[in-house]
């Protein structure tokens, strides 16, 4: 896991990543009055880890493979078994915890392929808005410095700047007739974005 932490906010309210896409799992999860463990303590995130894992090709040991073929099977009232479904959640490699305080980057870091379905967990409205910045952070999309309005301000600048070209010059007209699709469609991101993340 990398030490670059990259921050955006939601609501006002910081949600960190890390370059690579992992989740500030505990950070977030404390401002919907939650902890991290809560969640991987149920037999189906368990499932939901093992399966995922399965998919990504990550190795497991061939132990905890048949202890998570059993997950189902277990009581999940029982202390014993919430340590055991936990202790299976980590095993996944999947999930990452750093000792510290959660403002030095101590806390639960959950994959990037976990983010949406762990805010899901917090927030239909979170989920949506993790889903849209984690897909940005990996595709190098959006900075993380960049508001919602920020690129909302820019798209309609640059469309406005091109227009204004292409009513002085009749090949700026050509090249606006070209370009008019891909700024119109950037202008209805941008605001779809904004909507999202400022709730208007």
């Amino acid at each position: 896991m990398s030490a670059s932490i990259i921050r955006f906010d939601y609501q006002g309210q910081p949600v960190r990543f890390n370059a690579e896409g992992w989740l500030h799992a505990t950070e977030i999860a404390a401002r919907f009055g939650r902890e991290p463990s809560m969640w991987l303590r149920q037999p189906d995130t368990v499932g939901y880890l093992a399966a995922l894992a399965r998919a990504l090709g990550v190795e497991i040991k061939s132990s905890i493979l048949e202890e998570l073929s059993k997950i189902n099977d277990l009581d999940s009232s029982k202390a014993s078994t919430q340590a055991k479904l936990l202790r299976l959640s980590k095993a996944t490699g999947l999930v990452k915890t750093k000792a510290g305080a959660p403002e030095t980057g101590g806390g639960t870091w959950l994959h990037p392929k976990l983010a949406v379905a762990f805010a899901r967990w917090l927030s239909q409205d979170f989920a949506v808005w993790c889903d849209l910045h984690i897909d940005d952070l990996l595709h190098g999309t959006q900075t993380p410095t960049k508001s919602a309005m920020q690129a909302l301000d820019e798209a309609i600048a640059a469309m406005e700047a091109d227009k204004a070209i292409a009513s002085r010059c009749g090949m700026a007209l050509a090249r606006w007739k070209k370009s008019r699709k891909q700024h119109i469609k950037a202008v209805e991101t941008a605001t779809r974005r904004a909507q999202l993340l400022l709730g208007f």
